[in-house]
């Protein structure tokens, strides 16, 4: 069974998106100002954080270090974030291992975050020929 089912799937994760966000503003290491747009105005967390936890088959919203990189400035930040998003996806009861799954999903994720590395560009050809004008 996928994390994303034990967690309780989509509903559950999106129930915790508005206390995710109340934590974060309640901390005083946060500055959620650039943050706010991805809880009031996309779904990308939730949608990573489905897509993570094994429920979606894939993600195309923002790359996850656009996502957090803003708010997760450093190693420590970093931890914080983690501890808050533990809090509000289990609710205070996590099923055992559940936890330790899920913090070892974002320890996986922390170099993309706070470490991204350039992405080459892509040459792209078209198949198409272009249209000669005479």
């Amino acid at each position: 069974m996928t994390l994303y089912m034990k967690l309780g799937g989509r509903k559950a994760i999106m129930r915790a998106m508005p206390r995710l966000k109340a934590r974060l503003e309640q901390d005083p290491c946060f500055d959620v100002t650039s943050f706010l747009p991805e809880f009031e105005h996309s779904d990308d967390l939730t949608e990573f954080l489905i897509f993570l936890a094994g429920g979606a088959p894939f993600y195309d919203g923002k790359p996850v270090c656009e996502l957090l990189a803003p708010i997760c400035t450093c190693n420590n930040i970093y931890e914080r974030f983690v501890d808050h998003l533990v809090a509000v996806i289990f609710d205070g009861a996590p099923a055992p291992g559940d936890e330790e799954h899920l913090r070892e999903l974002m320890s996986r994720l922390r170099p993309h975050v706070l470490n991204p590395k350039p992405v080459a560009p892509v040459m792209v050809y078209s198949v198409e020929p272009e249209p000669i004008c005479l």
